[in-house]
């Protein structure tokens, strides 16, 4: 194969878990030129990769706003730009009915989740192969199985996201080091308490260290303030890209989060982490995959305030068991 094109629009987290087929299929096939269609907020975290040869944006979010006719006509926009290049593989990663129509606009074979996989099953109807994964398998290992059953190649070594080295090893941080909190999340059930963080950010706050808030939308902004309400050494950032936020979480000697898109991001980096996981199964999302990680808390059942800052400080004294 010649050059092959990822479907993975959203969300940013199921993204930054699609990462890995990159450097399975480059490492099956080093010439192949590989292709991405992602959601434009997401963009940049695919462009990062060494692996990703050229970024195809859409956005579906804003053309449904819009209305149908809006939609259709971005769809044919899209066909258009895609017109000049035949692809020998289109492969759906996210097995929407949606992600399907969006894969119809590239020519090439369409390949996605079989019908008992795809998170849509009539998304199946749109591809001319189909494959599985094992379904106690973890989020990540799921893509990379999908991917190696429709292009048939065998499956190598730990999943590898960026550039990132996974055995660097932890080292103790000293005392002015940052520790990022990653509190915010679209869904209220994956928060954690304020008055949590509050007591967390207490904590690290009376040894020295100081604590980073970023944020996206203005009720995670006001989520910051709220943390960080009269407690010393406590910096609610200002509003970034997330290029600039990839950059930046880059420096963090800790990071604590709950199961959102930026925690994975941080765990695709393999930073030293304390991941939150009480609202969905920390044996499909937890980041098992960095061996800096420790996760807490499962499916109805809350890790304390207390549990995270043990945890955390194992971590920051360089020292994971």
């Amino acid at each position: 194969m010649k050059r092959i094109l990822i479907v993975k629009t959203t969300s940013m987290g199921d993204v930054i878990h699609a990462l890995p087929v990159l450097h399975d299929i480059h490492a099956h096939n080093p010439g192949v030129l590989i292709d991405w269609m992602v959601e434009e907020p997401f963009a940049d975290l695919v462009r990062a990769n060494q692996h990703v040869h050229d970024v195809v944006p859409v956005a579906l979010r804003t053309w449904r706003k819009q209305g149908w006719r809006h939609t259709l006509a971005q769809w044919k926009a899209l066909k258009s730009r895609l017109a000049g290049q035949r692809y020998d593989a289109v492969i759906d990663l996210q097995g929407l009915i949606k992600s399907a129509l969006l894969a119809c606009a590239a020519q090439g074979p369409r390949m996605g989740p079989g019908f008992a996989y795809a998170k849509e099953g009539l998304a199946a109807l749109f591809y001319s192969r189909r494959a599985g994964w094992d379904p106690k398998a973890h989020a990540v290992e799921r893509l990379r199985e999908l991917s190696a059953l429709l292009l048939g190649y065998r499956l190598a070594g730990p999943p590898v996201f960026y550039q990132a080295q996974a055995n660097k090893p932890l080292v103790p941080a000293g005392h002015l080091a940052k520790i990022w909190f990653l509190h915010a999340t679209a869904r209220d059930e994956k928060k954690w308490p304020v008055v949590y963080w509050r007591e967390l950010a207490h904590r690290f706050s009376d040894l020295g260290y100081t604590i980073c808030l970023p944020w996206g939308t203005e009720a995670e902004h006001g989520q910051a303030q709220a943390i960080a309400a009269n407690i010393a050494h406590v910096e609610v950032l200002p509003k970034m890209t997330l290029a600039q936020l990839r950059e930046r979480i880059s420096t963090a000697a800790l990071v604590v989060g709950v199961d959102t898109g930026i925690t994975h991001l941080a765990a695709a980096h393999y930073l030293p982490m304390v991941a939150l996981f009480f609202a969905t199964p920390a044996w499909r999302f937890a980041p098992r995959f960095n061996p800096h990680a420790i996760s807490l808390g499962d499916l109805d059942r809350m890790p304390s305030a207390a549990e995270v800052f043990e945890a955390s400080s194992r971590l920051l004294r360089g020292n994971k068991l």
